[in-house]
């Protein structure tokens, strides 16, 4: 295995850059897509050395660096060319949804955006079956609902977004 390995050591890199790439696409955090940038520089080493230690130092060390130096330059850069836009959790917020099964304090059910979410009342009031109420806030899988939408800071009820 070592020797084939060491005799199609282009052939490793081209499939770890390519696995690493499609990663990437599932996570979009830029960090399998700085490993894959290093698969793509110990690829092309590949062709110029045989030494196959030298190659994953050389796909370990591009890799911390762009990990460390130029991942975070990225980030920064999207997110300023996105202000606003919120994602993930984040947007749910503010979103009306219906309850399913009685929202207590410590527990619940409704219905957010088609999906069945666990929910806890922010106000700790008992709301029936059938009202409709606001995210609040998002503690790991439950949703903390409120009949009222949450006010934003200058005490205005939150807009409903809209998408």
């Amino acid at each position: 295995m070592w020797e084939w390995l060491v005799e199609n050591a282009w052939l490793f890199w081209l499939l770890a850059m390519i696995v690493l790439a499609a990663i990437e696409m599932l996570t979009l955090d830029f960090v399998f897509l700085m490993m894959s940038a290093a698969s793509l520089l110990a690829f092309g080493l590949s062709w110029v050395t045989d030494n196959f230690v030298i190659q994953v130092v050389a796909f370990a060390l591009a890799a911390v660096l762009l990990i460390f130096l130029v991942r975070p330059v990225a980030l920064r850069r999207i997110n300023r060319s996105t202000p606003g836009t919120v994602s993930n959790a984040a947007r749910l917020i503010g979103l009306p949804c219906q309850v399913l099964d009685p929202v207590t304090a410590r527990s619940g059910l409704v219905r957010l955006e088609g999906d069945t979410w666990s929910a806890r009342s922010v106000t700790g009031e008992q709301l029936p079956v059938g009202t409709d109420v606001y995210v609040h806030e998002i503690e790991g899988a439950t949703v903390l609902v409120a009949p009222h939408p949450a006010p934003t800071a200058d005490g205005r009820p939150e807009p409903r977004p809209s998408f």
